[in-house]
């Protein structure tokens, strides 16, 4: 299906524009600043030089949107851009994986998106049009992905959706610790930001004024609460009237309150599910159902998310409605009474016991190495003493968690890191495997095994017995001569 050539929105210029400003922002900020105190110049100088910059800027965001046009010819898309030098990207329609839509503030209130282009394993978008129309981006999906109903790989749309409820949204935030990460770096950052441009902060004095004041404990209490509360605010517009629907054979999913995100992913290139039971989040019996897309290896695994917050009960709709490919409720005999994420907790097979203190010791020495120069040097080191035991602790849970269940062509695995994670993993997706063993493993007739992902992901575990490697060997050698 061809599409002719076209230019994006004249909106782009200005995206282009303030693209390129705030990539330059800071770095010509702290320039134009230092030449007026180092060398005396007035500030009208730097507003000048600030104009005389935005001018040039514009007019490069000018010439890039004239030098861009893209088009679908010979089933390919095909994007010619630069300014000096022109570049010519040919990308197969066979190659892409999926063709996303996001809208930020400006493309919402001009009702154009930006098409970011997919391909398998590739690291970053192969091609990103900053503004189409929404007629055009729809013309443009349609003109690459037309093909697969040709050859018969959609089936029927099925037309079933789910949207998040807001209970559900506030909860997904109030538990997302890497959302809480996030904002510490942002402190951190721009703390540091300051002392580069000279403004040294004393801050234990600024800390000890505030400690005089205020009691610490309280303190403390109330700057955890400001960082959470801005960590779940942030999450809630990021994931704010998330939606996930399934037409066919691609699964969309559609969120954001401020800037509006649309991923579409084929199921054929799905190659695994996994629940992740966060520290928080496992307590209150809530889990994150993700995806192991081939197109998004090496990306963050946030584009990846088919559902934000489950309960085990959802588990079994979820997957019968948007994934029935990876839907274990048959296999594993799961009944109205029970649910699949229950059945699977009781049907895991566990790592033997003697694995058990291998795994303490796994997670004892590099804490107690970690934590023996703090007990020496550091003033209030002797609270470090009870690291290494956390450790002990912390490998003990590893081992609790960990298990497999090897059901027909399926195969479940379960392991910790911090977060719990479950796998339901085909066989067909499994790029590599392997297992190995060390002279201790050997002693005790247990080893190693891994897999890798087409999406480059890679699951494992350690200490099972040698019969269970050997009957994984077997049964993915059995799964690939059919």
């Amino acid at each position: 299906m061809s599409f002719e050539s076209r230019r994006l929105h004249l909106l782009g210029i200005a995206l282009v524009f303030l693209k390129t400003l705030k990539d330059l922002f800071l770095p010509l900020l702290l320039f134009l600043v230092s030449q007026v105190f180092q060398r005396g110049y007035s500030p009208f100088w730097l507003l000048t030089g600030g104009v005389g910059v935005s001018l040039l800027l514009l007019t490069w965001g000018f010439l890039s949107w004239y030098r861009f046009i893209y088009y679908v010819k010979d089933g390919a898309l095909i994007v010619e851009q630069g300014v000096l030098a022109q570049k010519r990207s040919i990308i197969p329609r066979t190659r892409i994986q999926a063709i996303d839509l996001n809208q930020g503030i400006l493309h919402r209130l001009f009702n154009i998106v930006s098409v970011r282009v997919e391909t398998a394993g590739g690291n970053k978008p192969e091609a990103t049009l900053v503004a189409v129309s929404r007629h055009d981006a729809n013309a443009l999906r349609h003109a690459l992905t037309v093909y697969e109903h040709k050859e018969g790989e959609y089936e029927e749309a099925r037309g079933v959706s789910k949207t998040l409820s807001f209970r559900e949204l506030f909860m997904f935030g109030a538990t997302s610790g890497g959302a809480l990460g996030l904002v510490l770096s942002i402190f951190s950052g721009a703390w540091a930001l300051l002392d580069d441009v000279g403004l040294e902060l004393d801050w234990l004095l600024y800390f000890s004024w505030v400690g005089e004041r205020i009691n610490p404990v309280f303190l403390i209490i109330l700057v955890i609460f400001i960082l959470w509360l801005l960590a779940t605010l942030g999450v809630i517009f990021k994931y704010g009237r998330f939606t996930v629907s399934r037409h066919g054979n691609r699964i969309q999913m559609t969120y954001g309150l401020l800037q509006r995100t649309q991923v579409s992913i084929p199921v054929r290139r799905i190659q695994a599910v996994r629940m992740v039971e966060g520290i928080l989040r496992q307590p209150l019996g809530y889990f994150t159902i993700q995806l192991e897309n081939a197109g998004y290896g090496m990306q963050s695994a946030e584009k990846a998310i088919l559902w934000p917050l489950a309960r085990p009960k959802e588990l079994i709709f979820i997957l019968q409605e948007f994934l029935p490919e990876f839907n274990l409720e048959a296999s594993l005999e799961t009944t109205l009474e029970t649910t699949l994420h229950n059945t699977l907790h009781t049907s895991l097979e566990r790592l033997p016991q003697i694995a058990r203190r291998r795994y303490a010791l796994r997670s004892f020495f590099p804490v107690f190495l970690v934590s023996l120069p703090v007990f020496i040097w550091l003033p209030w080191g002797k609270f470090a003493v009870i690291l290494p035991f956390l450790g002990v602790l912390w490998g003990l849970w590893k081992f609790h968690d960990a298990g497999w269940i090897l059901k027909e062509n399926m195969l479940v695995l379960r392991c910790r890191s911090f977060a719990r994670t479950t796998v339901i993993v085909p066989s067909g997706s499994i790029q590599s495997f392997a297992v190995g063993s060390n002279p201790f493993q050997r002693r005790a007739d247990l080893v190693s095994f891994s897999l890798e992902l087409a999406s480059k992901s890679h699951f494992g575990l350690a200490d099972i017995p040698v019969s269970v490697g050997i009957k994984l060997i077997g049964w993915l050698r059995k799964d690939k001569r059919k």
